[in-house]
């Protein structure tokens, strides 16, 4: 969930909102994320911090070029389906190249070539048809999803790398190692979540702005209504909105989001606990 995390982080410009359109399970939530934030602090955190500070900085590209490959992967049924021929053609290429040429995509070839990495997947996928969001959900030992972007992941559960891993020991190596390396690319933002006064509104409300600019490709027909409506509820599937339901964005979110997703490592089909 490396890229929802982190540009959640960095999106300082959103704001934060008591009510929220899409969280009507807030009180079971915030419980989730405090245990969620707890077992981050007691286990996950620390062992990131030891694996940024003793990993080689080569070993450690390696492991974020290899699921950046899966990314990749998952992107070319995910641009099919929303008539992305351009896109689908270099995700296509992209895992061609890095899994022969880049040793099953532990060296990112294809950017040197160049051939831009897509960010496509099956929820914005869904988001692009016209499906809404569903309600904001705080996953235990995950993080925050929303019921349409579960899509995605259950398709990466499904047909990812980890159903074809043996034995069990392996499976549990395999996400060892993503959640760790996840976190470790996280580690930059902590202190940016911890000087929110409410840290849970503020991952809840820049996470759903993000997955709202992806789904338009960066240019939203109107800002993402985060706020409790005057009027008639809306939803986020493009459809129109009262001007008085809007919720202001700043002017700079978009910048801040295209500037946050150029830096951004890619794996994302896996868990994160904060």
């Amino acid at each position: 969930m490396r890229r929802l995390l982190l540009l959640s982080a960095v999106l300082l410009t959103a704001c934060a909102t008591p009510q929220n359109n899409y969280d009507p399970l807030e009180n079971v939530n915030r419980s989730v994320y405090k245990f969620n934030t707890a077992l981050d602090d007691a286990v996950v955190r620390p062992v990131a911090v030891a694996y940024s500070d003793y990993i080689p900085s080569p070993l450690r590209t390696a492991v974020g070029n290899f699921m950046g490959n899966i990314d990749d992967l998952f992107a070319i049924p995910a641009s099919i389906l929303q008539a992305k021929g351009t896109s689908a053609s270099k995700s296509t290429a992209r895992v061609l190249l890095n899994s022969t040429f880049g040793l099953v995509g532990l060296l990112d070839i294809a950017s040197e070539v160049p051939i831009e990495k897509q960010d496509e997947d099956f929820g914005q996928m869904l988001g692009a048809w016209g499906v809404p969001s569903g309600p904001y959900l705080m996953v235990p030992f995950y993080g925050p999803l929303t019921l349409r972007d579960s899509s995605d992941k259950l398709a990466r559960l499904a047909w990812g790398p980890i159903d074809y891993i043996d034995p069990l020991a392996g499976k549990a190596a395999y996400y060892s190692v993503f959640i760790t390396d996840t976190r470790a690319s996280l580690l930059p933002f902590d202190a940016t979540i911890a000087e929110q006064i409410d840290p849970y509104a503020f991952v809840r409300d820049t996470y759903l702005q993000r997955r709202w600019f992806k789904i338009h490709d960066g240019n939203p027909p109107h800002p993402l209504p985060l706020g409790e409506p005057e009027s008639e509820p809306v939803d986020d599937a493009g459809n129109d909105v009262p001007a008085k339901a809007v919720e202001p964005v700043s002017q700079t979110a978009s910048e801040v989001v295209s500037s946050a997703e150029q830096a951004a490592p890619s794996p994302d089909n896996a868990g994160q606990s904060q």
